[in-house]
């Protein structure tokens, strides 16, 4: 009588139709990132979370691929030692040790950050909303080409606890998807002291 028990509560989910069964798969895919890059640099990096963003070089490139559930499509620059040290003594106001900058011409969105602790320590006018503080990266872009892979623990643990139907990230429903962003606009009273 107990194995007919289990086989039950592990059957009740499956019960629940397709919207179970796609919000499971959103959620798996929600766990990875795999880009691809094409542009100009020389760099290395790895991010772990956002207590530490290490990297070496500079690249001006153009990535598109698949990031924690969102397609993605974009020009970046990015800036490592040494050339983040030539910018902290150019604008020494946002100085920092990481600098990514998103789109084209004037003005563009951008992030700045030490090398650790850049969710507190920050500067520019984006930064990544809490479920992808989360993240494992590494990046290279060597020459014309380049990579970039990732793995959120955080999106991992909403996979799990979603087959019981708890959804941490807030994501399984149509305006919840509608809301993930990888980088949100920075809250000008976090970072200005305003």
């Amino acid at each position: 009588m107990t194995m007919k028990r289990l086989w039950i509560f592990a059957a009740v989910p499956l019960l629940t139709g397709c919207g179970y069964l796609s919000q499971r798969a959103r959620d798996l895919g929600d766990i990875f990132r795999v880009e691809g890059s094409v542009g100009t640099g020389l760099q290395a990096n790895v991010t772990a979370g956002e207590l530490a963003h290490l990297g070496v070089g500079s690249s001006r490139r153009w990535s598109a691929g698949w990031a924690y559930g969102i397609t993605t499509k974009e020009r970046r620059s990015e800036d490592h030692f040494p050339l983040s040290y030539a910018w902290a003594i150019i604008e020494p106001e946002t100085a920092a040790l990481h600098v990514l900058k998103i789109g084209e011409g004037q003005g563009l969105p951008q992030h700045r950050c030490p090398v650790l602790g850049p969710a507190g320590f920050s500067s520019g006018s984006f930064e990544k909303p809490p479920m992808q503080y989360w993240d494992l990266e590494v990046g290279v872009m060597v020459l014309a080409v380049g990579f970039e892979v990732g793995f959120n623990p955080a999106e991992l643990l909403d996979f799990i606890l979603g087959i019981a139907g708890i959804d941490i990230a807030g994501d399984d429903d149509a305006a919840g998807r509608a809301r993930r962003r990888l980088w949100v606009p920075v809250e000008p009273d976090l970072h200005s002291g305003k």
